[in-house]
C-alpha cells in the first residue's frame, strides 16, 4: 500500500464530519419547528455584532409571549438585516418557557442543513467508492468478477 491511499481519508473524514454536523442542525431546527410557538413581532431596531472578522448587523425584535409580557430581544438570523427595516412584522418561533431562544421563523436554515448534509454523504460515500473500486482492481484475476 502506499501513502496515496491516505489521501482517501481526508474527504471520507470530512464528508463524515459534514453530515453528521449539519445532520443536527437539521434534527435541532425539526424539533424546534415541531415544538416552538409561532408569534407576531415587530422589528424596532438594529444591533452591531461581530462576528469572526466582519461586524453584522441583527434586528432587534419585540413581541408579546405566552404570559402577556412583551420583550425584546435582537435576534440572530441568516438574512441580512437590510432585508428587515424598521417598523417590519416578522414571524418568530419561540420555545415555551424559554424568552431567551426566539428565532426567526426562516425555513432556509432547514434546507441548508438537509441540503449539506447530503453534500456530506456524497463526499464520504464517493471517497468509499473510490477506495472499493481501486481494491477490486488490484484483486488476482481469480477473484474478479
Amino acid at each position: 500500500m502506499s501513502a496515496y491511499w491516505l489521501l482517501t481519508l481526508i474527504p471520507f473524514l470530512a464528508g463524515l464530519a459534514v453530515t453528521g454536523q449539519q445532520g443536527m442542525v437539521a434534527l435541532t431546527e425539526h424539533v424546534l419547528r415541531r415544538t416552538a410557538r409561532r408569534v407576531e413581532g415587530t422589528v424596532t431596531g438594529h444591533i452591531a455584532s461581530r462576528e469572526a472578522t466582519y461586524a453584522t448587523l441583527h434586528p432587534v425584535v419585540r413581541w408579546t409571549g405566552d404570559d402577556g409580557r412583551e420583550y425584546e430581544r435582537a435576534v440572530p438570523d441568516t438574512i441580512g438585516a437590510h432585508a428587515l427595516p424598521e417598523g417590519s412584522r416578522v414571524r418568530l418561533l419561540c420555545t415555551p418557557g424559554a424568552p431567551d431562544s426566539v428565532t426567526l421563523d426562516a425555513p432556509d436554515r432547514y434546507r441548508s442543513a438537509v441540503i449539506g448534509a447530503w453534500l456530506g454523504v456524497l463526499l464520504w460515500a464517493g471517497a468509499l467508492t473510490a477506495v472499493l473500486i481501486r481494491i477490486a482492481t488490484l484483486l488476482p484475476a481469480p477473484y474478479r468478477y
